[in-house]
């Protein structure tokens, strides 16, 4: 999984934000921030803050559990600052074999709380959606003009990948956790872990908090990670303004009043849908009929 959501990193050229047509989000894009908001505000019903009963270590074997420590071997018991402490890795083994069985129960507890607090860590932060065009082509999807743009009646910003992240991390400062990609899956937490330990990989605990049902994987999500909830970009990452063609005519006017203040009105297009096959196109703004 880590290496297919890398491989697709490497992919991205664009990354996207949908927004409906309402007064807010005119006036982000009049002040150039994007706003970051707490995990369990987002749509997505599943998507709450993680706590210790939405997985369990101790569902694991104990060949699972040995075999999980030899994926992980930088795990520390005990504590660091004190002789009272032992790293997985200094393990031979035939001596972790041993440990698993005699300390079965001390460790699957102890995992339990190891990484609900990697989890904590990230997920303390506020977080903003956008959509990367890694294998897919964003402003043809009907799903999300429709569920993020008020079925065509809201606009899109296009952003250059690099470039915004680039902007962001530099006005945040040090507040900018950086991004990530969503993974898909039809799979529990603890399912997950021992899909992960089937694999032979270590546990990265915070892919946990940025996992979503299949159901959801026509958003194609890349997450921005902050402290902030108001995180600022410059105008000049944007490549391309595009409106839906259902905007209202005063909201489409306020809009372009907005867009050539900002001097984006040549960057601006307009959707084009056409009823024979379904399809969405994007056209210049001046080429409108």
């Amino acid at each position: 999984m880590e290496e297919t959501l890398k491989a697709n990193v490497q992919k991205i050229n664009k990354v996207y934000r949908f927004f409906s047509d309402e007064e807010h989000n005119f006036q982000g894009l009049a002040e150039s921030y994007l706003w970051f908001s707490e995990i369990d505000k987002f749509n997505d019903p599943f998507e709450v803050v993680i706590n210790s009963e939405d997985f369990d270590f101790r569902q694991l074997s104990s060949a699972q559990l040995k075999a999980f420590l030899l994926s992980n071997k930088g795990i520390t018991f005990g504590d660091p600052d004190t002789d009272n402490s032992y790293v997985i890795g200094d393990f031979s083994d035939e001596e972790l074999g041993r440990f698993v069985v005699e300390q079965y129960h001390v460790l699957v507890n102890a995992l339990n709380v190891i990484v609900l607090e990697i989890i904590k860590q990230k997920q303390n932060n506020k977080f903003h959606c956008l959509v990367h065009d890694a294998n897919i082509k964003p402003l043809e999807s009907r799903l999300m003009w429709s569920h993020y743009s008020n079925g065509l009646r809201g606009f899109v910003i296009e952003f250059d990948f690099d470039p915004v992240l680039t902007s962001i991390a530099h006005k945040s400062n040090d507040d900018f956790g950086g991004y990530t990609l969503i993974n898909y899956t039809e799979l529990g937490f603890t399912d997950y872990i021992k899909s992960v330990i089937d694999s032979g990989k270590p546990l990265f605990a915070d892919r946990m908090l940025f996992s979503k049902h299949i159901d959801w994987k026509y958003e194609n999500e890349l997450r921005l990670i902050c402290s902030n909830e108001k995180v600022f970009y410059d105008s000049s990452c944007i490549s391309r303004i595009i409106i839906g063609q259902k905007m209202l005519p005063e909201k489409m006017n306020d809009l372009m009043r907005l867009l050539k203040s900002k001097g984006l009105q040549s960057k601006t297009y307009i959707t084009c849908f056409d009823r024979q096959d379904f399809s969405i196109n994007i056209k210049p703004y001046g080429d409108r009929v």
